[in-house]
């Protein structure tokens, strides 16, 4: 059974990341998408709306760790509205350790990822982290 194409556009956007590659990222990410992530105190914390505040917040996730920042990715599962991907996000930060189990849920329309909501494992350590 081939892979589903949602499936394959999570993980090239993914592969993407891992390259920072901005140009490649924009292609999937429209205007108008947001990006949940959760806590309340940490420099990442909030909705991103828009492309470009997506592209910030991505960036600012490789500068706030100086470049340590690693994502293991674990799986993928896709239909035609919805994508989740699972991964183990990594880094380190002002003397601080970040190794948590991690699980987006992006909507999907018309080809690209319109809405992210990222859960994580720890709410409390990632918080803690991007403080």
């Amino acid at each position: 059974m081939s892979e589903h194409p949602n499936a394959a556009l999570v993980r090239n956007l993914f592969a993407a990341f891992e390259r920072a590659d901005l140009a490649e990222i924009q292609t999937v990410i429209p205007e108008h998408a947001v990006w949940h992530f959760p806590g309340r105190r940490g420099k990442l914390a909030g909705a991103h709306e828009g492309r470009d505040a997506i592209l910030a917040f991505l960036i600012d996730v490789t500068a706030l760790t100086k470049g340590t920042f690693h994502l293991d990715l674990e799986d993928v599962v896709a239909n035609d509205r919805w994508a989740i991907a699972l991964f183990r996000g990594r880094g380190e930060r002002d003397g601080k350790t970040l190794d948590n189990p991690t699980c987006l849920k992006m909507r999907i329309a018309e080809g690209k990822i319109v809405e992210v909501w990222e859960f994580v494992w720890d709410l409390f350590a990632v918080d803690e982290f991007w403080v």
